[in-house]
């Protein structure tokens, strides 16, 4: 394979897992907002600060593996789905951008799903500093 599209994976998986990272991080260090959101975009009211705290702690966990390219068909499998749950939770946004009370960022979420869903189809060939890889040698 050639190496710019080792390079290109790499970065996709990097940047995907830093960008699940800080909202792993926020999850545990701003429980409140975390609750907020959990109750608008997804319908769930009564979620604690130890329950953000826990999923916050699960998501930086998933962000690690995917940085490091570890267990890859599972942890790239999670946080496609992880992105696409809250890729769908944002679907007004992302279908009416410019409507009255939408706002155009969740339009980012897009180029990111179909970033992280290539990189699940091409985990095979993602091996530049990937522990999965490095382990078969």
């Amino acid at each position: 394979m050639h190496s710019s599209v080792k390079i290109a994976l790499l970065l996709i998986r990097v940047t995907f897992g830093l960008f699940l990272l800080a909202w792993g991080l926020n999850k545990i260090v701003n429980p409140a907002a975390t609750s907020g959101i959990f109750a608008k975009f997804y319908g769930i009211e009564s979620l604690g600060a130890a329950s953000s705290m826990i999923a916050g702690g699960l998501q930086v966990v998933l962000a690690v593996a995917i940085i490091l390219g570890l267990f890859k068909t599972i942890s790239y499998g999670a946080g496609l789905a992880v992105h696409g749950l809250s890729t769908i939770s944002t679907a007004g946004h992302i279908l009416m951008p410019l409507a009255e009370g939408s706002n155009l960022l969740f339009m980012a979420g897009l180029p990111i799903f179909g970033a992280i869903l290539a990189l699940f189809i091409a985990r095979r060939e993602d091996t530049l500093l990937s522990i999965d890889t490095m382990r078969a040698a």
